[in-house]
């Protein structure tokens, strides 16, 4: 597996469901996990709420907004998404809160061809194990590092929601340079991603406001369930090799 840009591959290792590992109850009105002052400021706004603009992907329709605390270290994205492929009528809302070394996951609705299939156990998963694994690996996390590994490039400025951004450009296919993806970034937050045809644009943006704790929560009535990467990737290779 190739590698992907450095924000791309963090995520996709971090959306993971349905996994195996011990479980807690979540208390009502639970944080995730204290954010510490050794986690570093990813944003240069203390709080602030992105709305993006409705996406559509084949044949799913989704809308976001980004919620953020304490410059970042602690982030919620809620994703609420609409899909009708081969007479299937899909309804999600979904939270994925990240707070201090933690990531979570979890459904507020799956709806199934009006079917109520939510479920009550959230997915919590530690970035320190994460960050071990790329130790272990021989992968470098360094940010520079990252840049020259995926041909980083400064592209000027530009306007989104009413801010000046800094535009930018990485290639995931040293081989291919001219298929590139660009992203513009407003004090470190993603404003506009575009890789192909799928573009994600902010369309309003709140500096530093008032955000509501409950975003950074887990709801009561739901499980908590660790997932442990070195483990799913054991489980991963085992089944390749069946």
């Amino acid at each position: 597996m190739k590698k992907n840009a450095g924000i791309l591959l963090l995520s996709s290792m971090l959306i993971i469901s349905g996994c195996s590992g011990k479980t807690d109850s979540a208390k009502t009105g639970s944080s995730v996990a204290a954010s510490t002052s050794s986690t570093p400021n990813r944003y240069e706004l203390k709080s602030g709420i992105v709305y993006y603009e409705p996406t559509e992907i084949m044949g799913s329709k989704s809308v976001e907004t980004l919620y953020f605390d304490d410059y970042g270290r602690r982030e919620a994205r809620e994703t609420i998404s609409d899909a009708n492929i081969m007479g299937m009528k899909m309804h999600s809302h979904k939270m994925q809160i990240t707070d201090g070394d933690y990531v979570i996951s979890y459904e507020i609705e799956n709806i199934v061809n009006g079917k109520d299939e939510t479920s009550k156990e959230a997915t919590r998963t530690n970035l320190k194990e994460f960050r071990e694994m790329a130790v272990m690996m021989g992968q470098s996390l360094d940010p520079e590092e990252m840049k020259r590994n995926f041909d980083y490039r400064e592209e000027g400025t530009e306007e989104v929601a009413g801010v000046t951004g800094k535009k930018f450009s990485i290639s995931l296919d040293k081989e291919k340079s001219d298929k590139r993806v660009y992203g513009v970034l407003y004090k470190n937050i993603s404003m506009k991603s575009m890789m192909g045809d799928i573009v994600i644009k902010a369309q309003k943006i709140e500096e530093n406001g008032s955000v509501p704790a409950s975003k950074f929560e887990v709801p009561a009535g739901y499980t908590i369930k660790d997932v442990h990467l070195d483990e799913e990737m054991r489980k991963a290779s085992q089944d390749s090799e069946k």
